[in-house]
This record gives C-alpha cells, sequence and structure tokens, in this order.
C-alpha cells in the first residue's frame, strides 16, 4: 500500500510564503503586535499542525495545548488507528452504549450528506477498506462476484444513530470516519482558539481551517499539490472563516495507475474514475471534508449544481490533468 501525505503546500503572509515548519515569529496582524506560536503532532495517521497569534503568550500557550487536548480527545472517539476509539469497539461488537455528544453529533452530519447526496458519502465504507486492502495483499483485484457480498454491508440508513446507543444492523458493518473526522477536528480547533481570544491561526488536522486573515489583512491562501508531472493550480484564498479539505487518488493507492484507490464509490464497491483530487472550501471543515467525496462521485456536468446545492465552492483535477473550479466562496 502506498499512502501520500496530503500536503499543504504553503500560506501567503503578506507579498511572501512560508513553509510548514518555520520559526515562531512574532507580526503586527490589524495594528496589534502579536506573537506566533506552533504545535506539531501526530494524530489521525499523519502530521498535524497549528499555528496561532496571539498578543499575550501565556494566552497563546494555552489555547494551543487546549487545541492538543481537544484533538487527542476526537482521536480516541473516531480514530481508527487508535483500537480502542469509540468507532473501532463499535465495529468489533456491532453496539456501542452512551456514544459523546460529539460522536452522535457527526454521525449526524455525515448521515445528513448521505441523505442529500443519495449516498455518495457513506461512512459505512469500511468492509470496502477491508476488503481492497486484503486483496492488495493478496496481490489480486476483488472481482465483482467478491464486491457483491461486500456491497451489501455498505448502507448508511443502516447504522442507527440514538443518544443511548449506536446500532450495526447488518452482520459485517463497519465504519470510519476517516472522511469526516479530521475536518471535524479542525473546526474543534477554531472552537477553542477562538475561546481563548486568538483571533488569526491556521490549523492543519489533514484538513484545513482558519481564524482572522494572514498578516497584512490578506486571506490565508492555500497551493494544492497536483498529481505527478501536472501543473498546478492558481493558489486559493480561503474567505474568513472558511475552511478546505482535500481528497486525492494519491493519498492511499491499490493500483500503480491509481485506478484504485482509498475513495469508494458505496454503489459499485471501486473508485470513481473522473477525478484525481478534489478540494472543497466551505464554511464547516467537517462539512468539506465529507462533500470531497460527494464531489468525487460527481460527473463534470453536475459540478455546478452541486456547488450551488450544497452552498460550496470547488476545485477539481481531471484524471487527465485538466483543472476546474465551480462556486464562488465570497457569494
Amino acid at each position: 500500500m502506498t499512502v501520500h501525505r496530503r500536503q499543504l503546500l504553503g500560506w501567503g503572509l503578506g507579498t511572501g510564503a512560508v513553509a510548514w515548519g518555520s520559526a515562531a515569529s512574532s507580526a503586527e496582524l490589524s495594528n496589534v503586535q502579536a506573537h506566533w506560536r506552533e504545535r506539531a503532532l501526530l494524530g489521525f495517521g499523519t502530521t498535524l499542525w497549528l499555528r496561532a497569534a496571539h498578543p499575550n503568550t501565556d494566552v497563546l500557550e494555552a489555547a494551543l495545548q487546549d487545541a492538543v487536548q481537544a484533538i487527542r480527545q476526537i482521536e480516541s472517539e473516531m480514530s481508527l488507528f487508535d483500537p480502542d476509539s469509540a468507532v473501532s469497539r463499535l465495529n468489533r461488537t456491532g453496539v456501542l452504549s452512551q456514544p459523546s455528544a460529539a460522536l452522535t453529533s457527526v454521525l449526524s452530519l455525515a448521515r445528513h450528506v448521505s441523505s442529500r447526496s443519495q449516498g455518495a458519502f457513506d461512512v459505512t465504507v469500511q468492509p470496502l477498506w477491508d476488503l481492497w486492502s486484503q486483496a492488495q495483499r493478496d496481490g489480486t483485484t476483488p472481482s465483482p462476484r467478491v464486491l457483491k457480498p461486500c456491497i451489501a454491508k455498505v448502507n448508511w440508513r443502516a447504522l442507527d444513530i440514538h443518544p443511548s446507543a449506536l446500532r450495526l444492523q447488518i452482520k459485517g458493518m463497519g465504519v470510519t470516519l476517516n472522511g469526516i473526522a479530521q475536518g471535524h477536528a479542525a473546526d474543534q480547533v477554531r472552537t477553542v482558539l477562538q475561546s481563548h481570544g486568538v483571533e488569526h491561526a491556521l490549523i492543519d488536522t489533514g484538513e484545513s481551517s482558519t481564524l482572522g486573515l494572514a498578516q497584512g489583512d490578506t486571506p490565508w491562501r492555500f497551493a494544492i499539490e497536483p498529481s505527478a508531472g501536472t501543473s498546478s493550480p492558481p493558489p486559493v484564498s480561503l474567505p474568513e472563516g472558511w475552511a478546505m479539505a482535500t481528497s486525492s487518488d494519491a493519498h492511499t493507492t491499490f493500483s500503480a495507475d491509481r485506478r484504485h484507490h482509498h475513495i469508494f464509490d458505496p454503489h459499485t464497491g471501486d473508485s470513481p474514475t473522473h477525478w484525481a483530487t478534489v478540494s472543497v472550501l466551505a464554511p464547516s471543515c467537517a462539512l468539506a471534508d465529507a462533500l470531497t467525496k460527494v464531489f468525487f462521485m460527481c460527473p463534470p456536468e453536475r459540478l455546478t449544481q452541486t456547488a450551488h446545492a450544497w452552498g460550496v465552492a470547488a476545485v477539481l483535477q481531471s484524471k487527465q490533468g485538466k483543472w476546474v473550479r465551480v462556486g464562488n466562496p465570497s457569494a
């Protein structure tokens, strides 16, 4: 299995660009002298970065510490990398009593996206991940005969969500929140930083959220990583308070040509064929995260309609390397 970490290539600070990992510094933001601090940590199977500014360094350190604790709490509930997480226990036993309000909230958002997208996004695709992973280890590709019984276990409607318990209603079902939890984490970190009075921040939990503006009162600018051997699109500017999530056929692949990868069409059990990478801009990072999978399933002629229906913007690269932009995040 080949795993490529999604990379945030840089962000705009005034007229320049700064790469991840630069030294903490002081910068004047909106005519207020502010100190910048960073945190790097491992989470959700990747490296996460937090960068924030505040005039008071003690307040800033406390804010970043609480943000890290929020990420750890989300991992303990939603990460499949943790065998003792709430979702891992749900998958083992088929039932989870007294789920947290945060977990039921994320699952409810997932259900909403599933319903509105006719199942294009589905958190119950974990059986497909298990099947394709095993097939890769065996050096094979799942046949339609093998895929059919696995697809029968993928059904967002068969995940019963109730404040007292979560239940998987089909034997062999499994839930993965890898397509929404990192976006949720970015949203929660943003809320935590705001509660400490942080007004300017850049958050990378594998998906990206922001607070305030970059130095010079300009929007944060993001570079999207293109497919190998193709050109990059112009940088993306995020409106204040918006977030961006990206999914790509390069992140985890099951075939050298990237025809088969970790984004599954719940209806076919295989990967969609139109797009190589999809970035979605939305007011919520959790929503943006989930919608990257919806757009991956979307044929070119439905892109504008889909962006308008959800009130988001998207930047997509086709398998042939062509870039497409739809929606208007400032509208």
